[in-house]
């Protein structure tokens, strides 16, 4: 005879309903230890740890209530939500299975239906490759930056700020190339990335360390980009006195405005040499073109936070708002590669802007670590090529030393032999044993 218990499931439903979220899941785990056989208790304790972010206790639950009991009509509501909140929590391949049982019964759910969609894996990458240094094959999974394969195109060799969190701004410069793109390498480059068909939908990122409002044919650049029907993304500081309209004309798809800051006291000390009041007069005047030639430009703010910069996350939003801008606050992180595996392995002096980030990297690094799926390729080199402004090729678009340069034109080398030479390159391995490669997220290593 199972044990007694104090609660009825009628008293765990209800607590749940008020909102007794502790009192719910007390409940649920008396009902579920007096009998295991309770397919409800196990589903509903599933959901209310879902709720609570509790991912690592949720799924097991989940999982086997639906094996019990998955015929239910009650599951109908319950699949998309399972399926929505492991893919906001960025668990996509925990999120996949639970997605195509909502879509198979409830097809007009147009919203779970786009995020089935996002997290299929693209039919132009091979599902796993084999990576020859560390003498592992590892699994590839659906490419988060983009739905599409990247090129970012650094058409400018530097940069007008010297932000600390930046190579340009704590990285030695002197063997880094600068100066603009030539329009004819340009078009060269994007006639292969055309021939090749890497990905008939391949997105053309203007950018990577460089600013690109600087290079004075950027218009002609993104009309190239446009000519060939691909996607043209820029991003940018917005500390430029020129160009802007010019830019907005050419009518690039997707526009991100870097910032860090509301007033100038921290925008300027943490986007150093800009000048807050000309980036927010550019935010206007953006606007302001967008409207004068009926530009459909999708225009976000990246947010970029520091201590203390939490207070000014309602006026910076506020702004977008009146805009009509998204706007996008994330925590800042320290960059490139090199600098951070110097600052994980004490070398070298990181500078007091790590003290200004809302957390060290010593403490984020590992953590992301702990928490990601095991056994997975990095999505900085399976899904993006990196060229730079003088038509070389980078190894990733985070790393920015001349040794992580790989040595190869890209309008001479062909796409195979770029990505093998990414994968024959050390500095790949260095970055997945310190926890810093392009992590995701595993569902049964997030508690709450």
């Amino acid at each position: 005879m199972p044990p007694l218990t104090p609660w009825t499931l009628d008293q765990a439903v209800a607590a749940h309903r008020e909102g007794r979220i502790d009192d719910a899941v007390r409940a649920y785990e008396a009902l579920l230890e007096a009998d295991p056989r309770l397919a409800s208790v196990r589903h509903n304790l599933g959901m209310v740890s879902l709720g609570q972010g509790r991912l690592d206790r949720a799924l097991p639950l989940l999982e086997h209530a639906y094996v019990e009991d998955g015929g239910n009509a009650g599951w109908l509501h319950s699949l998309a939500v399972i399926g929505m909140t492991l893919y906001e929590h960025n668990c996509w391949e925990d999120a996949y299975v639970w997605l195509e049982r909502a879509v198979a019964r409830a097809p007009a759910d147009a919203a779970v239906a786009a995020a089935l969609a996002r997290v299929r894996a693209r039919d132009y990458l091979a599902p796993e490759v084999y990576d020859p240094v560390q003498a592992r094959t590892l699994l590839r999974h659906a490419p988060r930056e983009s739905a599409n394969y990247v090129y970012a195109i650094d058409i400018v060799g530097t940069c007008n700020l010297r932000c600390p969190t930046c190579p340009v701004g704590n990285s030695q410069a002197s063997e880094r190339p600068r100066g603009f793109m030539p329009l004819d390498l340009f078009e060269k480059i994007i006639l292969k990335i055309v021939a090749e068909r890497v990905d008939r939908q391949a997105e053309i990122w203007l950018f990577n360390w460089g600013e690109p409002l600087l290079h004075p044919d950027l218009p002609a650049l993104i009309g190239i980009v446009k000519a060939h029907g691909l996607r043209c993304h820029l991003s940018s500081n917005l500390n430029v006195e020129h160009g802007l309209a010019e830019m907005v004309k050419a009518a690039p798809d997707d526009l991100k405005i870097s910032l860090s800051g509301f007033t100038p006291e921290t925008y300027e000390r943490t986007h150093a040499r800009g000048k807050l009041m000309l980036m927010k007069a550019n935010l206007y005047l953006l606007r302001h073109y967008l409207d004068k030639y009926g530009v459909a430009t999708k225009v976000w703010v990246g947010h970029h936070l520091y201590k203390g910069g939490e207070s000014q996350l309602a006026a910076v939003a506020a702004v977008c708002q009146e805009l009509g801008f998204a706007h996008h606050p994330i925590a800042a992180f320290y960059q490139p590669l090199e600098r951070l595996v110097e600052l994980i392995e004490g070398r070298g002096k990181p500078g007091p802007i790590i003290d200004s980030l809302i957390e060290s990297p010593l403490v984020y690094v590992p953590r992301n670590a702990a928490r990601s799926r095991p056994g997975l390729d990095c999505e900085l080199r399976f899904n993006q090529t990196v060229i730079n402004h003088d038509g070389s090729v980078a190894l990733c678009c985070s790393v920015y030393d001349k040794e992580n340069m790989l040595g190869l034109q890209f309008v001479d080398t062909p796409h195979a032999q770029i990505e093998r030479a990414r994968y024959e390159h050390a500095f790949c391995a260095t970055c997945m044993h310190h926890g810093l490669s392009y992590s995701i997220p595993d569902a049964r290593r997030i508690g709450a």
